[in-house]
C-alpha cells in the first residue's frame, strides 16, 4: 500500500536519523523448525525483543528495516548461508513527486543455497519483509519470512541439489512493489538463468484448518508439481488469478512467476492486514509448518530433477 507524500515527507526529514550502532546480541534458533519459526514472528512483531536496546514494533521506517535485516542477516548466518545486499534506487510512479521527494531507496536481503552439481541455474523463493505504517505484520508478511527461514533450513540439507536456490527478503512491497521490482531488474541486467519465482505472502491464517493454500497464476507445470505434492500431504489447492503481490514484479519482465498464499481470494483469510491487531498472536504455526512442507516438496522436486 503506497505511503502518503506526508509521511514520506517526514520519513525523509527524520526517518533516516538516529539509526545508531544498536548492539544486539541475538540469540541461536531454536533447533526444531516451528519453535525457530515462532521465535522469527516473535521478534519481527514486536512480541519478543530483538534485544534489549530494541524491539522492532513495526517494518516501515529506514530504522525498523535496518534492524530487520540486521536480524534476519544473523539468521542466515546460524545456516552457514552467506547474506548478501542489493541496495537500490527506483523512481516514484509519478515522476512529479521526485520533485518534491527523493526516489525510493532501499536494500533487499538475498542468500544463495549452491546447488552440489554445477550449475547457473536458479530457483528464487521471496517473501518481502516490510510492513505498512504502525502494524506489526504478522500474517503480512513475517509469516512468509519464517517459512523462507524454514525452507532454506530443510533445502540446505538436500545431499544432491542440480539447480541453486535464491532466498530474497523484498523491501517496500507496501510501497507498489519498489523492492521485488528493483531485484526482478537486477536479476535480468545480470541475466541470471532462473527456472522458476515462488513469492509468498500471508501464510499464518487458516480459520477453517483445512490446511489449504492458493496458488496465483501459475503456468501448467509449476501446478502439476504443486497439486503432486500436495495430494500427498493431503493438502487442498486452489489456484486464482491474483496478481497484486511481488510475483508481479518478475512476471512482467518475462520470469516465470507464482505466488503462494493463505486462502486470499477465497475468503480465509486474517480480517487484521495493514492493522494493529495483524499481531503474533493471531498466527496458526501449525498452518504455518504445513504450508513450510508443501513449499518444501515443490522446490526438493524441481531442484533433484534434471
Amino acid at each position: 500500500m503506497k505511503l502518503n507524500l506526508t509521511f514520506i515527507l517526514l520519513l525523509l526529514l527524520f526517518g533516516c536519523k538516529n539509526q545508531e550502532d544498536i548492539n544486539l546480541c541475538i540469540e541461536n534458533l531454536p533447533s526444531k523448525t516451528i519453535d525457530a519459526q515462532r521465535q522469527l514472528v516473535s521478534v519481527h512483531t514486536g512480541n519478543k525483543s530483538l534485544s534489549t536496546d530494541y524491539t522492532i514494533n513495526s517494518r516501515t521506517t529506514p530504522k525498523e528495516r535496518l534492524m530487520t535485516r540486521r536480524y534476519l542477516s544473523d539468521v542466515l548466518n546460524q545456516l552457514n548461508l552467506k547474506a548478501l545486499e542489493h541496495d537500490y534506487r527506483e523512481p516514484n510512479s509519478n515522476v512529479f513527486i521526485d520533485l518534491l521527494v527523493n526516489p525510493f531507496k532501499g536494500t533487499n536481503l538475498y542468500t544463495i543455497i549452491p546447488s552440489t552439481i554445477e550449475s547457473d541455474e536458479y530457483v528464487l523463493l521471496g517473501a518481502h519483509y516490510d510492513t505498512a505504517r504502525n502494524c506489526p505484520g504478522a500474517n503480512d508478511n513475517a509469516t512468509a519470512m519464517a517459512l523462507l527461514y524454514g525452507v532454506a533450513k530443510k533445502l540446505s540439507n538436500v545431499p544432491v541439489r542440480q539447480k541453486n536456490v535464491m532466498i530474497v527478503f523484498f523491501d517496500q512491497e507496501e510501497e507498489d512493489l519498489v523492492g521485488s521490482r528493483a531485484f526482478a531488474k537486477y536479476l535480468k541486467k545480470k541475466d541470471y538463468k532462473i527456472h522458476s519465482v515462488h513469492t509468498f505472502d500471508q501464510i499464518g491464517w487458516d480459520k477453517d484448518l483445512d490446511k489449504a493454500v492458493e496458488i496465483e497464476l501459475a503456468t501448467k507445470k509449476l501446478e502439476e508439481i504443486y497439486r503432486e505434492k500436495a495430494s500427498e500431504l493431503q493438502i487442498p489447492i486452489h489456484t486464482t488469478k491474483v496478481n497484486s503481490t511481488d510475483h508481479q514484479s518478475f512476471r512482467e519482465l518475462g520470469f516465470n512467476a507464482l505466488g503462494i498464499t493463505e486462502e486470499f481470494a477465497n475468503g480465509d483469510t486474517t480480517p487484521f492486514k495493514d492493522t494493529p491487531k495483524d499481531t503474533f498472536d493471531t498466527v496458526d504455526f501449525e498452518y504455518l509448518e504445513s504450508t513450510t512442507n508443501l513449499v518444501f516438496e515443490v522446490i526438493n522436486h524441481i531442484i533433484t530433477q534434471n
